[in-house]
């Protein structure tokens, strides 16, 4: 990024910023999301730039700053600065703030100096922990930059196995522990401080003056980072990536060129699309569907995948399709559907203005991405993308396109047997389970962007789903399914309240991803639901079906149980009344085999 440009959008950032705080000044808008910031440095120029992304994303923060340099008073007593409703947590510190003393005896000489700076850290560590305890929303403290103001240089002589080696060894160390902390997010500030420079990160004048000591463009980039970590808790990443062909995946026109005139392999511009490629690959480790929208003749596409030995994507990473004459915004709604996703998850890639322009106009939910006209500029431009940030990847995420893969199977075993056959055939296996640690990261995935089965479409960050996890008061399931095809996954949850007396459930959040239904998964779900309640001395389940845009699917699903409905969307049953487990599915409860399709 040019510093020119750095500038630019600093100064666009600040003018959003300013916009949405006389917004809410005029009471336009009412933030909803509070977000408390301890440092131990001025942090007031941080505010806008954070502010400024999380408003563009559609989200409406409130931003508060704590006194200076209160880091372990914040981790102690949040409440005294921020109060109780405080939504995230952001902790920001300096090695120099926090252990200048003993930064100062290692330079000089001082063999005892690490050692005391160690155990200042632990301290840190320790009083993030209780943090951690006490505050049930999301915690973030950042690994600290190079320090900046000390008499030592980054390019002294000494500096590798002086200050260097502290630095590294007590950010190594504090990265170390502080990862044994659940639900503790890392922000690298030392990358930042990487990507910048550390002459484009330090102003001096601003750290004397105002004890402030970072430039415009590292508060833009940090700002920018922090947001985009923030906006991860609350929206889910886009699913997947809608790639053009020629020019695109590979340089040259296939359809012209011949499979041996088109640019891919060992010499540039080739290897800058095979670097393309591997990039992809990685989204695809990710749980991001790859995808085609290609003007050409199928054949000649599908004879580079299987016959170009530069090619690094195959057939089979791809999961979906269009390869014709039509317009590719009318294409485009077709991947979506194969995929059961929506418009709004899909990102599109093509080298065509014209195409990206006409994508922007006809399908504006679908993210539309220009490539550069230089393929040296490709990687870095696409690496650059946000939409696909997640902080965790899941077994299932890896799993992802492996099983689009084995649904379009059973789609094709469908089409030939009647609905009864078609699921005594396909030998359902259902894995009812109470939510372990390991499963709360995919539980909080599906929680956030399942919309069409999900009664009451509530969303949760992983910290508010870890505290209800700890609670005596809910339980927390999680439902495997698979066949004989393959393993769908984590791909059911329920999360219920249990009433002081245990007389009755409330039913706060039942979920299914749309890949298992009408299969009898949803009656059996409840059925294995309706166990575990009577085995805890429960009579009763209680529900509610929320209505939104998107959830017609779950709209008959309580009445067609037996629910009967007592006030607007509030609904009970007898657990006497829940129907029993579907005669073609086999429940596996705790490993053992309760039911089966015999």
């Amino acid at each position: 990024m040019t510093e020119g440009s750095s500038a630019a959008r600093a100064a666009r950032m600040k003018a959003t910023w300013r916009r949405y705080n006389e917004q809410v000044a005029q009471h336009e808008v009412e933030p909803s999301l509070r977000i408390g910031i301890s440092a131990s440095f001025t942090a007031n120029s941080l505010i806008p730039f954070i502010g400024a992304h999380l408003a563009e994303a559609g989200l409406k923060p409130a931003i508060e700053l704590a006194p200076y340099n209160q880091i372990f008073q914040t981790c102690l007593d949040y409440k005294s600065h921020f109060g109780a409703g405080c939504d995230v947590l952001i902790l920001l510190y300096r090695l120099e703030d926090i252990v200048l003393e003993e930064i100062m005896s290692f330079l000089h000489g001082d063999a005892e100096a690490f050692r005391r700076a160690s155990a200042k850290i632990d301290t840190l560590v320790s009083a993030l922990t209780s943090l951690r305890d006490s505050f049930t929303g999301t915690v973030i403290v950042n690994v600290p930059p190079f320090p900046a103001t000390l008499p030592v240089h980054t390019l002294s002589l000494e500096n590798p196995h002086g200050l260097g080696t502290l630095h590294r060894s007590l950010a190594t160390q504090f990265l170390d522990k502080v990862r044994g902390i659940k639900g503790v997010r890392l922000f690298d500030l030392d990358a930042v401080q990487r990507e910048c420079g550390l002459a484009g990160s330090f102003d001096s004048r601003q750290w004397y003056l105002y004890r402030q000591p970072f430039t415009d463009q590292f508060l833009l980039e940090a700002g920018t980072l922090l947001g985009r970590m923030v906006t991860t808790t609350r929206q889910p990443p886009r699913k997947c990536v809608v790639l053009d062909c020629d020019n695109t995946l590979w340089g040259g026109v296939v359809g012209e060129d011949g499979i041996a005139g088109i640019e891919l392999g060992d010499e540039f511009p080739g290897t800058a699309y095979r670097d393309f490629q591997r990039l992809l690959l990685y989204l695809r480790q990710q749980g991001v569907f790859l995808a085609l929208a290609s003007k050409n003749n199928e054949a000649d596409v599908w004879e580079v995948f299987e016959k170009h030995s530069g090619m690094l994507l195959k057939r089979e990473h791809i999961s979906a399709w269009q390869i014709n004459w039509s317009q590719k915004s009318e294409n485009i709604p077709k991947i979506a559907k194969a995929l059961n996703i929506g418009l709004d998850s899909l990102v599109f890639i093509d080298d065509n203005p014209m195409e990206i322009e006409h994508m922007r106009s006809a399908q504006p939910e679908v993210h539309s991405v220009l490539l550069p006209e230089d393929p040296a500029d490709i990687l870095l431009h696409i690496r650059s993308l946000t939409h696909f940030d997640r902080f965790d990847v899941t077994q299932e995420d890896r799993q992802r396109a492996d099983m689009m893969r084995a649904e379009q199977a059973r789609e094709t075993l469908s089409s030939s047997l009647t609905k009864e056959d078609f699921r005594r055939s396909l030998e359902l296996r259902l894995d009812f389970f109470s939510a372990q640690p390991e499963d709360l990261e995919r539980i909080t995935q599906l929680i956030n962007k399942t919309n069409q089965f999900n009664l009451t479409t509530i969303r949760r960050t992983l910290d508010e789903v870890r505290h209800l996890a700890k609670s005596p008061h809910h339980r927390i399931f999680g439902l495997r399914v698979s066949d004989k095809f393959g393993d769908y996954g984590l791909t059911g949850v329920v999360i219920t309240e249990i009433s002081s007396d245990h007389a009755f459930w409330i039913i706060d959040t039942l979920l299914l991803s749309c890949r298992v239904l009408g299969r009898g998964v949803e009656t059996s779900l409840l059925a294995a639901l309706a166990d575990e309640a009577r085995a805890d001395r429960a009579t009763e389940f209680r529900a509610a079906f929320i209505p939104t845009a998107k959830n017609a699917a779950a709209l008959s699903f309580l009445p067609d149980h037996g629910f009967q409905n007592v006030d607007d969307n509030q609904w009970r049953i007898a657990l006497s009344d829940v129907p029993e487990i579907c005669s073609s599915v086999t429940l596996i409860r705790d490993g053992k085999r309760k039911s089966d399709g015999s």
